[in-house]
């Protein structure tokens, strides 16, 4: 009887695994001999039409800081040349090398010879002779023109004339000086006075003074950036180290300068702004994805991220959150070169 049962349940088994594989089989032949109608294929393609959403974003009320944060170095400051103000022989040195001087103090005495005035002689014949005159010596002091310790090139008895050199005054000070991208320019326009220099393993981050931009083709200027040729290559900002703060020259430092801040204002990613400097151009969506609606703003600060709107959108006004150029860069495909 136990024999009959487990005959009938191999029959049973093997009939349904012939069913599951016919139905396997037919399945096969339908894919590979009746491909889908063009109903079926309908519903499995993209609409031609559909076009991909445009990315917004609005303007939001916030607050906005400018700071950067540079690296640079501490430097000594440069020497200044004592020039010669009049020409003649050292009659005297007032200091040595090595000396610190004030500012006017003498350096040197310089001896110029005079010619004498000549005069006449008459004899009794009415004969006239000039007679030179004799000669004598006027005295010249050369000070210093600044504060410092003196190295001084010149000797006794040695002449100089106007203008040359007869020594140096290091004033044994220290500046910080960070270079500057054409970029990071543009952000400090209107430069604070004092900035925040850190030094690794040094101590603790302190203030500078006279904070400006240094520019090796023009003068120092804390007003325009535009001024002068700022191409950014070797432009600096540079600010004097308090002379109670240890320093070498050399040294590795980070500045920090906070070139303004904003609060209650409104401020919309950078992405979505062409321009970073007085004016720019945001774009507003339309129909056409292809042809947005383009507005000049009024820019204020940026902390490299968000960006001010002084004038031009309301909190209300939608705008793409990238605009057309970004976009553009966005959908470029380096390895293929699709969208390019």
């Amino acid at each position: 009887m136990v024999a009959t049962r487990h005959t009938r349940f191999a029959k049973v088994m093997a009939i349904l695994r012939l069913v599951i594989f016919a139905v396997i089989a037919v399945a096969l032949v339908k894919f590979a001999f009746f491909p889908a109608g063009d109903d079926d294929a309908a519903g499995g393609t993209l609409d031609p039409s559909f076009a991909v959403p445009q990315m917004t974003t609005f303007p939001m009320v916030g607050s906005i800081t400018n700071q950067l944060t540079l690296n640079g170095t501490i430097k000594s400051d440069p020497s200044t040349d004592v020039k010669s103000t009049a020409s003649g022989e050292v009659s005297h040195l007032f200091v040595d090398s090595g000396t610190w001087v004030e500012a006017g103090a003498p350096i040197l005495e310089l001896k110029e010879e005079m010619p004498g005035q000549d005069r006449e002689s008459t004899d009794a014949d009415g004969n006239v002779t000039i007679i030179p005159g004799s000669s004598w010596y006027k005295y010249h002091q050369v000070t210093a023109p600044v504060s410092g310790r003196i190295t001084v090139n010149a000797l006794s008895g040695q002449m100089f004339t106007i203008g040359e050199s007869v020594g140096s005054i290091s004033p044994e000070t220290y500046s910080a000086s960070a270079t500057l991208s054409p970029e990071q320019i543009y952000r400090i326009v209107n430069l604070p006075d004092t900035a925040t220099v850190t030094i690794k393993d040094g101590p603790a981050p302190f203030e500078c003074t006279n904070v400006a931009i240094v520019n090796p083709t023009a003068p120092a200027t804390t007003g325009d950036p535009a001024a002068g040729d700022n191409t950014g290559g070797g432009v600096t900002v540079d600010c004097k180290i308090p002379s109670d703060q240890w320093v070498f020259n050399g040294l590795a430092i980070t500045v920090d300068i906070v070139a303004g801040e904003a609060t209650d204002v409104l401020i919309l990613p950078v992405s979505a702004v062409e321009g970073r400097y007085g004016t720019g151009y945001v774009y507003l969506p339309t129909d056409d994805p292809d042809n947005p609606e383009k507005r000049e703003v009024t820019l204020g600060i940026t902390d490299g991220k968000m960006i001010e709107i002084k004038e031009g959108l309301t909190e209300s006004d939608e705008v793409l959150e990238f605009t057309p150029l970004k976009r553009d860069e966005q959908s470029c495909d380096p390895f293929t070169g699709e969208g390019c």
